[in-house]
This record gives structure tokens, sequence and C-alpha cells, in this order.
């Protein structure tokens, strides 16, 4: 005699709408720590902790901090070095001496961390810092509008 099981349907689970990390509010949120220093290895110390800062909100000497050491990062060897911070009419290209190559490696940089495109256009209209930055800003809020 053969004895047959009720087979019970598998309930569906449950869809939540909470982000993964609700403490976490800034635009690096769905990165873990670890994460975030391996894509920043050999970057300055205040890069990472800029963008760690990230992880948590969105203030700006994190922000600055990021962008700064990102755009520092890639400049051609031999690139002078500016006294001060630099200010947001800093040139990338005059000022910096960011090449066309070093645009774009940061411009990837910041595409890899931040999960956002730039296209060609966007990059080459980016003149300044405060270009960069706008542009950055304007990608993170269509990211999280979206």
């Amino acid at each position: 005699m053969t004895v047959r099981k009720k087979i019970e349907a598998i309930p569906n689970p449950t869809l939540t709408t909470k982000p993964p990390y609700p403490e976490r509010r800034g635009p690096l949120a769905r990165h873990a720590r670890e994460e975030i220093e391996h894509q920043l290895r050999g970057f300055s110390d205040a890069t990472t902790a800029g963008a760690l800062g990230l992880r948590e909100g969105s203030q700006v000497a994190d922000f600055e901090a990021c962008l700064y050491g990102i755009l520092f990062f890639f400049r051609p060897a031999g690139s002078e070095t500016p006294d001060d911070l630099p200010s947001g009419q800093t040139r990338l290209r005059e000022d910096l001496g960011l090449d066309s190559l070093s645009m774009m490696e940061a411009m990837f940089k910041i595409e890899e961390l931040f999960d956002i495109n730039i296209d060609n256009a966007e990059l080459v209209a980016t003149k300044t810092i405060a270009d960069a930055r706008h542009l950055l800003e304007e990608k993170l809020s269509l990211r999280t509008s979206a």
C-alpha cells in the first residue's frame, strides 16, 4: 500500500521595501566598508575617509574630500601640487594638470564608486571642480529619484 503525502504550497516570500541599511542614508550606503576600502586602495586616507563618510550621510566635507581625492589621484606624474585646497573655480586641465586620459580615468572611478553613468559629452563639458561637483550631484539625485 502506497501512502501519499499531501504537498503543501510554499508561500511566496513577502517583499520588503526597507533599504538594506536603514541607518545609512548617504550616496554610498549600499557599499560595505571593506568594499569602499578595496575600491580606493592606493588613494589618500582623506579620500577613503570621505567615501566612508558618504556611507552614513551626505556631508559637503566628505563629498569634497572624496571628489578632490579622486581627481588628485589621477593627475599625471610631475603635475604641480597646489598649496591650498582647490576652489570650485579650479580648472581641471589648466590648474590641476589633468589631461583627457586622466579625466577619463577619474570619471571611470567615480562611475564605479557611485554607480552612475557619465557620457562623453558630459565629460567634455566638465571644465572646473564646480562642474565636476555639479555633475556628480545631478547624477546622484537622478539615481535616488528613480
